[in-house]
């Protein structure tokens, strides 16, 4: 199992997705928490904190989805129920105008996604911050019991006036906090990074400001 764990998560990065852009409309007085909870997909509910910000000076609206969906085993007729997690970038464009851009998809991984905290640093050699978020997945197994934490990083790109995602692969990976967790074997480890502050300390480490 503690082998596993560290082939699924190298498989994790090789199947992250991404969206596309797309223009929506806020509604006069709407909060953010309304106009996310209004575009929400199909059998999604909020799973974190609505964040409004100005991100590197444009005006943005960030929501994360907990999406429910089934799955039916070969030879059997019951569906079995797992949860993935989506996010949607909103970057103001116009007077109450927005560009809607999907990004990622955290699936499970031996447990249902869970966000555990969203934040800005800079993970590049240009001064504009990137968007960090930090997910974990409960791990409890005959042979490990604990806590798998994921760290991913997006960099923001204006195409045609409205922002798009990209995937920071390999900073991401250095970031990976891995598996907090206790085997049967009677092997410990903690995970390296599972907090915000432990992420940015890292990046200044890293020669990262």
């Amino acid at each position: 199992m503690k082998h596993y764990i560290n082939i699924t998560i190298l498989f994790f990065w090789s199947i992250f997705s991404f969206g596309q852009i797309e223009l929506v409309a806020r509604k006069d007085g709407e909060t953010a928490e309304q106009f996310a909870e209004r575009f929400k997909p199909e059998n999604a509910a909020l799973t974190h904190k609505v964040i409004e910000t100005k991100w590197n000076g444009n005006s943005t609206i960030i929501s994360l989805y907990d999406i429910t969906y089934t799955l039916s085993e070969q030879n059997d007729l019951d569906q079995l129920s797992y949860h993935k997690i989506i996010g949607y970038v909103f970057s103001e464009v116009d007077k109450n105008t927005y560009s809607k851009v999907t990004f990622g998809t955290i699936d499970s991984e031996g447990g249902d996604p869970s966000i555990e905290t969203v934040f800005f640093a800079n993970t590049d050699q240009d001064k504009a911050k990137e968007l960090i978020i930090i997910a974990s997945w409960e791990q409890r197994h005959y042979e490990v019991n604990g806590t798998l934490y994921g760290t991913f990083i997006f960099d923001n790109e204006t195409i045609e006036k409205t922002l798009n995602l990209k995937f920071l692969k390999e900073i991401s990976k250095k970031l990976d906090g891995g598996c907090e967790c206790n085997w049967s074997d009677g092997t410990k480890k903690r995970a390296k990074f599972k907090t915000a502050l432990e992420v940015k300390r890292e990046l200044v480490r890293l020669g990262y400001k």
